[in-house]
């Protein structure tokens, strides 16, 4: 029987899965890592570090898994979004990758923009074009960095840059491309007008093929440093929204996706390119043909309580803190929490946002903050339910993923304030399995995502149901959430000008 091989490129970590065909797991190794910030507003990664990462878990897996790795039929891929990578002819990195929660670009962005014309913008990507995005950092790279952006043989985005160290070959898919900001979602293909519109030159553009398109064999190189064989085939992969919901089952309309990462978002798949016309969500091509995915996107999401607990708290014990922050009330006795520590995107695309406390007084303690974190985040993911469902957009079942997934109070947080059932996969690294799923369509094992799915996926019988109590509580503070962002905008603002990364400039 075929083993998988799905490896997910995070933002925190990179994790690797052994899968049998028949789904059962046989490993799982992860290795963590930071976001390196040179300047306020940035946000950089080093691409040989992801690959001595993956390396590293890919032989922790097998020696876990205790298989020969002539057994592994396949290898696909699950990537963080939006980031850029640049590399010589050589194949070497020219800098460290500029990751999507990085905010240098917004002066280019909006000289993007005064350049080409909203409208055309609009017309050739269908989506709004945020910091931290390929486009907008190549852009900035071509004013900023000319020495570096003169020497470039190609961009890609992270996930690709693993396949390339695996493969020798340098292409994306049609999901990763498309959250680009470069690619057009309607003819699925690079935005050429737009990038020539620009001044950047078209060919810094990998190609773009399907998801499940084989690229290639470990080369001889890769097999050396892996451990795995040259026989071992290498399928394209794709964005790691889109194998979250391959790895939780969300192949068809009216399931939601509910994912709480280093970054969050609301996202369900679309059997048409349909679009937000007020551009607070975006709308990217799927991995599987004939759907596209909408998502609403948060940018500090889980990352909020990681920086509330390592750096304010210093607990390190994230059972006790769940254990505490459940004997909390509703609503953390008056408290509120702005999670905008990096700015935010769906549905303010304002990435000089700011996050705040509200509500301390006297008898607030370190749990009812990190209650109201957990919450506060949960309110920022209902922004982007909201802006969803306005498209018309039903939802029928929510699906829980990510690390929030795994704590229990902020389940019943996501099921209070959505007002909806919470559901969850009983595999808990489901980009992981997106992934390795990817690998078997590529490799012929299953005839599509819908066999796959229907043959590996399996809910845990644990359902969260909204308490009436809670939902009424929650509906309150919501719009206590939504106007405390618009009383103080431009307060954010004022103080982004005065700090030292002045990102309104």
């Amino acid at each position: 029987m075929s083993v998988l091989m799905g490896i997910d490129l995070g933002t925190s970590s990179v994790k690797t899965m052994l899968l049998r065909e028949d789904g059962q797991v046989l490993a799982l190794a992860g290795a963590g890592y930071d976001v390196s910030i040179p300047k306020a507003g940035y946000a950089e990664q080093d691409p040989q570090m992801w690959y001595e990462k993956m390396i590293q878990t890919i032989q922790e897996a097998l020696a876990f898994a205790g298989i020969s790795k002539e057994e592994i039929a396949s290898v696909s891929f699950s990537g963080q979004m939006h980031g850029l990578v640049c590399v010589d002819t050589k194949g070497n990195a020219l800098r460290p990758a500029i990751i999507w929660q990085d905010q240098r670009a917004v002066a280019s962005i909006r000289q993007i923009y005064q350049t080409a014309g909203e409208e055309f913008v609009i017309e050739q990507i269908q989506n709004r074009i945020s910091a931290g995005f390929l486009l907008g950092s190549l852009y900035w790279i071509s004013r900023e960095e000319p020495e570096t952006y003169e020497k470039i043989h190609k961009v890609m985005l992270p996930k690709d840059y693993l396949k390339m160290r695996l493969t020798g070959e340098i292409l994306t898919d049609y999901s990763d491309a498309a959250g680009s900001a470069a690619f057009d979602n309607i003819h699925m293909c690079w935005a050429t007008p737009l990038i020539e519109k620009l001044n950047l030159r078209p060919e810094l553009f990998p190609a773009c093929m399907p998801s499940a398109h084989v690229v290639g064999n470990i080369t001889q190189k890769a097999s050396e440093e892996t451990g795995l064989s040259t026989r071992t085939q290498v399928v394209n992969g794709g964005a790691d929204q889109c194998m979250q919901g391959i790895g939780n089952g969300i192949i068809r309309e009216g399931v939601f996706a509910c994912n709480i990462g280093t970054g969050g978002a609301i996202s369900t798949s679309i059997t048409k390119p349909l679009y937000d016309p007020d551009l607070q969500s975006n709308t990217f091509a799927h991995v599987m043909d004939g759907y596209w995915y909408i998502m609403g996107a948060c940018l500090c999401s889980g990352s909020s309580l990681k920086w509330y607990d390592q750096q304010i708290i210093h607990l390190g014990d994230y059972q006790k803190l769940n254990k505490e922050t459940a004997l909390r009330p509703a609503g953390s006795e008056g408290l509120l929490f702005l999670p905008y520590l990096v700015g935010e995107r769906t549905p303010h695309q304002d990435p000089n946002a700011r996050g705040m406390f509200c509500g301390l007084t006297l008898k607030h303690d370190q749990f009812h903050m990190a209650r109201s974190v957990m919450e506060g985040v949960t309110f920022s993911l209902k922004d982007c339910m909201e802006v969803l469902l306005g498209l018309g957009i039903s939802c029928n079942q929510v699906i829980a993923s990510g690390g929030g997934a795994n704590s229990p109070v902020w389940l019943q947080i996501q099921a209070d304030i959505l007002e909806q059932e919470i559901y969850k996969s009983i595999t808990t690294e489901q980009a992981c399995l997106g992934a390795s799923i990817t690998a078997g369509v590529g490799a012929g094992i299953y005839s599509s995502y819908q066999e796959a799915s229907g043959q590996l996926l399996r809910l845990d019988d644990k359902i969260y149901t909204p308490i009436q109590e809670n939902v009424k509580i929650y509906r309150e503070y919501f719009q206590i959430f939504r106007e405390l962002y618009q009383a103080n905008r431009q307060i954010f603002h004022r103080l982004t000008e005065l700090g030292s990364f002045r990102g309104a400039e």
